[in-house]
């Protein structure tokens, strides 16, 4: 019998604690030192986390960035997550499960999850990684963290179940995509959805005021 995943929660009572927001939120250092803390975090079976109102998932979510361009890419037909089959995104991101334990013995610890998130995902190593913002999300319980990470290269290698059809986007695509304009079959998310936010904050060169 298979085991279940286990992924990284915190009590909510700590996120209400900090003070509960809807939307969006670039006041990420009041949040992450104090939830990432060692001793605020906890691994449960996901079934439990998605139905245990008790609990957030931190799930982080990252753009990479080379060079200027930002990587957009095609879900693998054979991906775990079956909803997502077949479309494009230009963020890579999901929980943290307990293998990434050892991760979270100091305050820099969800940082590091989100270098091997990369690793996993897309075989890449990033030399910079800049937190932008986090939003809560209630599909399932959750609090994002919206990330950008630089790389130091282009060369990228994939887990082809998973990515499929890479390809490096110029400013100016991003800036068509939040326009409105549909490219190659994208669509950007709408704003409700973190990774809005992180598109146009790069487009339009936010991130780097």
């Amino acid at each position: 019998m298979a085991t279940e995943e286990r992924v990284l929660c915190f009590e909510r009572k700590l996120f209400e604690n900090l003070g509960v927001f809807q939307g969006l939120t670039l006041e990420v250092e009041r949040y992450l030192p104090v939830i990432t803390s060692a001793s605020q975090l906890v691994y449960l079976n996901r079934s439990d986390a998605e139905n245990d109102r008790r609990y957030k998932q931190l799930i982080p979510y990252v753009l990479l960035l080379c060079h200027d361009k930002i990587l957009r890419y095609q879900r693998g037909k054979r991906g775990q997550e079956t909803r997502l089959h077949g479309l494009f995104s230009v963020g890579i991101g999901g929980h943290i499960s307990e293998e990434d334990h050892g991760l979270f013995s100091n305050d820099r610890g969800y940082q590091e999850s989100m270098r091997r998130e990369l690793m996993e995902e897309a075989s890449i190593k990033v030399d910079e990684v800049t937190y932008y913002a986090t939003q809560p999300w209630p599909f399932p319980s959750s609090l994002m963290i919206g990330c950008f990470a630089k790389a130091n290269s282009r060369e990228v290698k994939v887990d082809e179940n998973e990515l499929a059809e890479l390809r490096w986007l110029e400013r100016g695509v991003a800036r068509d995509l939040i326009a409105g304009k549909r490219l190659d079959g994208m669509l950007v998310p709408p704003p409700i959805a973190i990774a809005y936010h992180l598109i146009k904050s790069w487009a339009l060169g936010e991130n780097e005021r």
